[in-house]
């Protein structure tokens, strides 16, 4: 079984700057704390705060999303300085030992969120990108300061009630509930369960309600977390109404996803020895996939989301998988 990390970045420009004695990289909202792993955490024992590392990977569309709209957020900033030492570590950066922290924490997806002790152990974990308003939820769910709302609203849902109203609160609550779940290999089952659980529920929402109503940034957050496929009925959605979504949501926002769910798309095919990816990537000159492409080579000509910066990678698992697949020949 072969194993993608997933990814499920873009660096702002920040200011170096001391608080409590210490260096901190300043976003307008969440300070990150400037310098090793050992000395952040360090520096949380000093503060008495636990230390909160926030674990990122290049190229990272996700990760991307949180680094220009939520840790900026002033917000965010003043809810997490006051309650945590917050580390910004890049898993793939050898300098400062991110590969191998990365392995220690058992960490597979980005971005992915530790809230770490004094002593150095993990005491609680989180994944994906998500609102302001959510992620703070989620980080008040981590720290016991919220109580979960799941357990009434399975029970709701169990017993009938679809006012939409009430699905669409439940499906952006699940999102949280799905980001808690462990990730390791040992754990993958359960939360490929949980994602069924509420991809399910999500298709029976959307067909609950007309197209034209779906439009809004509410259902937007829950078509990112449970349509991951072109042939999804939000993704379908979102291809034949882009501007409107864009109208509700953000071009990077619309086009960053969008990307992400075709790159995948043409991944899975590789990895299945499928050459049928290359039809996918076709789908990259046409509208409105065209637009969210320009849009991205405009802002990071380098990003992996990009048609010519996939094709050779692509090429070489598609490649290797029929390579692995095929019976040995006979001297």
């Amino acid at each position: 079984m072969k194993l993608v990390s997933v990814c499920v970045a873009i660096v702002l420009p920040f200011s170096a700057s001391t608080v409590f004695g210490s260096p901190v990289e300043i976003y307008s909202g969440v300070s990150f704390f400037k310098g090793s792993y050992d000395a952040a955490l360090e520096q949380a024992k000093q503060d008495d705060l636990p230390l909160f590392v926030y674990l990122t990977m290049p190229n990272c569309s996700p990760c991307e999303f949180m680094e220009t709209n939520i840790f900026p957020d002033a917000e965010v900033g003043e809810y997490m300085n006051v309650r945590f030492v917050s580390y910004k570590l890049d898993a793939f950066d050898e300098e400062v030992n991110g590969p191998a922290l990365a392995k220690r924490f058992g960490v597979i997806s980005y971005p992915t969120y530790l809230v770490i002790g004094h002593e150095g152990k993990v005491k609680h974990r989180a994944t994906s990108a998500s609102s302001a308003e959510n992620f703070m939820r989620m980080i008040g769910w981590l720290t016991g300061e919220i109580d979960s709302p799941m357990a009434e609203h399975d029970a709701k849902y169990a017993k009938g009630d679809r006012n939409p109203d009430f699905v669409q609160q439940y499906l952006l609550d699940s999102r949280l509930e799905v980001s808690l779940l462990p990730k390791g290999l040992e754990n993958w089952e359960a939360y490929e369960k949980a994602r069924n659980k509420y991809t399910a529920i999500t298709a029976d929402y959307l067909a609950s309600k007309a197209p034209k109503d779906l439009i809004n940034s509410r259902d937007f957050s829950v078509i990112r977390a449970y349509c991951q496929k072109p042939e999804d009925a939000g993704i379908e959605l979102l291809m034949e109404n882009f501007d409107a979504f864009v109208d509700v949501s953000s071009l990077q926002e619309v086009s960053s996803f969008l990307l992400e769910v075709y790159y995948y798309a043409a991944l899975t095919k590789a990895l299945e020895g499928d050459p049928s990816y290359i039809e996918v990537l076709e789908f990259f000159d046409e509208e409105p996939l065209k637009r969210a492409t320009e849009y991205k080579r405009s802002v990071d000509p380098k990003s992996g989301q990009l048609p010519e910066n996939q094709r050779g990678h692509l090429a070489e698992i598609y490649s290797s998988t029929i390579n692995e697949t095929s019976p040995d020949q006979e001297d």
